[in-house]
């Protein structure tokens, strides 16, 4: 096999900065930015704040798409600007809404769970979408948009964990599909290892603010929060101490592979370990896909692509990934312009370019049977995972808490991947209670 290295690990740093742990990196950020409330030649001016750098495949997209947006809407002109990853652009949202909304731009890509921080400055765009763009989202998608009944956020970047695995060394070793249930994930992991070279069946990293985790957690039939956003309970019953002693004992028996004793970043850490061959299969964001199918090949191995498993039964999978918003501070024409833009992306050649693109969810239904899309389910079949698993997604906690509460989750979460493991049932009480005593004083 090849291991052109140094090449290989310089493109993973680099990636995962942009594309999966969202570095802040601020690309275009460094310019000065126009007002959004200055007119442009009698027309109107919208700004648009982007979670991705400009060099990126999204910044490259959201250009050609802005460009060919003003040659039909020559009223409107769109500044696009580069803020870094979602704790940037969040960071930077709230320091303008401090200042009385006056430096908000007109839009935004903010993570799914960060409209239950900014939906009160947010604006319903049910009255500037027509229904029938409404309806054509992907319910699983559109569902991290409401609130309250009322439509605060589309769909854009979108993403849900999958199963990456080596289809190579699944061959060679004759296991002929990926895992379904985590028993089987559990089984197969037990026939690629090989401890004595090194080998682990598969690899695990929680993730930053802890989704790996939550998605585990949904496909094993539970919940971070109630109904009502009152009540913590994702270890009710020991679920999550279950989850996580699972995962313990393949550590144990040396088919799972931790990164938390490492010194890189965990995600590059598990990257790096399947690129070179060592690790057989993990769970990562399918916005991933095309990056992770390119270093495969160049590494000399074909990428598989699977739904994640489930604890059998029928499985849940969290979703991920930006939304676009619309700022209350704005103008009703920049409002409306806005909405024209939304409708835009959400044209099939658009929003089907830009899954193939970067191997984000289609998020609406006609992009699934659009031509781009048909045509990548040829070359690559594998993806079509990936729809499949769109029926079952999980809308994540929607609090205005959840970073605080994540932070305490994912601490211990890594305390029982390490070598200094923690015990299970005691980490993972001390973890609800923590996040109960968050959400009592500062309820939603």
């Amino acid at each position: 096999m090849k291991r052109n290295s140094v090449f290989l690990m310089a493109g993973i740093i680099l990636a995962y900065s942009f594309s999966l742990v969202f570095s802040e990196i601020p690309g275009s950020a460094l310019r000065a930015e126009p007002s959004d409330k200055t007119r442009d030649a009698g027309g109107v001016e919208i700004v648009f704040w982007n979670v991705f750098a400009d060099e990126t495949s999204t910044g490259a997209f959201l250009a050609k798409a802005s460009e060919d947006f003003m040659r039909e809407n020559p009223g409107v002109k769109i500044t696009i600007n580069g803020q870094g990853g979602y704790d940037a652009v969040a960071e930077r949202l709230e320091a303008a809404a401090a200042g009385g909304g006056g430096n908000l731009p007109t839009m935004a890509i903010i993570e799914e769970t960060f409209l239950g921080r900014f939906h009160p400055i947010v604006e319903d765009m049910s009255g500037y979408l027509p229904p029938g763009v409404i309806a054509n989202y992907q319910p699983g998608l559109l569902a991290s948009g409401y609130i309250g009944g009322s439509l605060y956020a589309v769909p854009f970047n979108r993403s849900m964990p999958v199963l990456f695995y080596n289809k190579t060394m699944f061959e060679s070793s004759g296991v002929t599909s990926p895992p379904a249930t985590w028993e089987e994930f559990r089984k197969i992991a037990e026939a690629l290892s090989d401890p004595e070279r090194g080998i682990r069946g598969a690899g695990l990293c929680w993730d930053t603010d802890a989704w790996i985790f939550e998605s585990v957690l949904y496909s094993w039939g539970g919940d971070i929060l109630d109904g009502v956003n009152k009540n913590v309970v994702f270890n009710d019953g020991g679920r999550a101490a279950e989850i996580v002693k699972f995962f313990q004992e393949m550590e144990e028996e040396r088919t799972l592979f931790s990164p938390y004793d490492h010194q890189e970043d965990p995600w590059i850490t598990v990257a790096t370990e399947m690129l070179q061959g060592r690790v057989c299969m993990m769970l990562g964001s399918n916005g991933m896909y095309s990056l992770n199918s390119q270093w495969m090949a160049d590494a000399g191995y074909e990428l598989g692509m699977a739904m994640q498993p489930s604890f059998g039964g029928t499985p849940s999978v969290a979703t991920g990934g930006g939304n676009i918003v619309v700022f209350r501070s704005a103008s009703e024409e920049q409002k409306s312009a806005a909405g024209k833009f939304m409708e835009f992306l959400a044209r099939d050649e658009y929003a089907g370019e830009y899954a193939v693109l970067t191997g984000y969810l289609p998020v609406t239904n006609t992009a699934m049977d659009s031509e781009k899309l048909r045509a990548m389910l040829i070359e690559k079949p594998e993806y079509k995972a990936v729809l499949e698993q769109m029926r079952y997604a999980h809308r994540r906690p929607f609090t205005k808490n959840w970073k605080n509460m994540y932070g305490i989750i994912v601490e211990e979460l890594e305390a029982c991947l390490s070598n200094k493991r923690a015990e299970a049932a005691e980490a993972m009480k001390r973890a609800a209670l923590a996040c109960q005593k968050v959400m009592n004083e500062n309820p939603d």
